[in-house]
């Protein structure tokens, strides 16, 4: 690790926030181009409605809980590591890779609004990012997915600030 744990966490958010805008702007402006009428319902049938709705939300829930079991599986193996440069390096892959799956999970939902119409898509859509928010990648988030102790925890949580003069 080549930069400091402010630094670190800047960029972890950035980029973060970053790609959970992207399915935030896509929906919202498929959900005005609706209200406005620009965009009509692709689907009709209220059965293929009906199938979507239940569908996609598993899908998008199967997803998301294989990759937060893989996520906990790879904490528990840099968890092992000695250094914590080291371990935070290795985090960050594991960090983006949830965000992504976050990402494609929204992505998913904003097709399935777009191609039915039906709001029920956006209380989904509102769960993840409830999700999202309560899976971010905060330091006490970190520290706790490295089941990091003592001074580590400490120096992730401050962000380096309880150690220096």
């Amino acid at each position: 690790m080549n930069f400091t744990l402010k630094e670190y966490f800047y960029k972890l958010y950035n980029r973060s926030m970053l790609m959970l805008l992207l399915p935030i702007a896509e929906f919202l402006a498929i959900y005005y181009l609706i209200l406005s009428g620009v965009l009509p319902p692709i689907i009709e049938d209220q059965l293929g409605i009906e199938i979507l709705l239940i569908s996609i939300p598993i899908i998008v829930l199967v997803i998301l809980t294989i990759v937060h079991l893989e996520v906990s599986k790879r904490c528990k193996r840099i968890a092992e590591e000695l250094s914590l440069g080291k371990k935070l390096d290795m985090y960050s892959p594991v960090a983006k890779r949830k965000i992504n799956s976050w990402v494609w999970g929204s992505f998913l939902l904003a097709i399935g609004f777009f191609l039915t119409s039906d709001e029920r898509f956006s209380i989904y859509f509102g769960v993840i990012i409830l999700w999202c928010a309560w899976q971010w990648p905060l330091p006490r988030k970190v520290s706790r997915d490295l089941k990091l102790k003592g001074d580590e925890r400490e120096m992730v949580i401050t962000k380096g600030e309880a150690f220096k003069a």
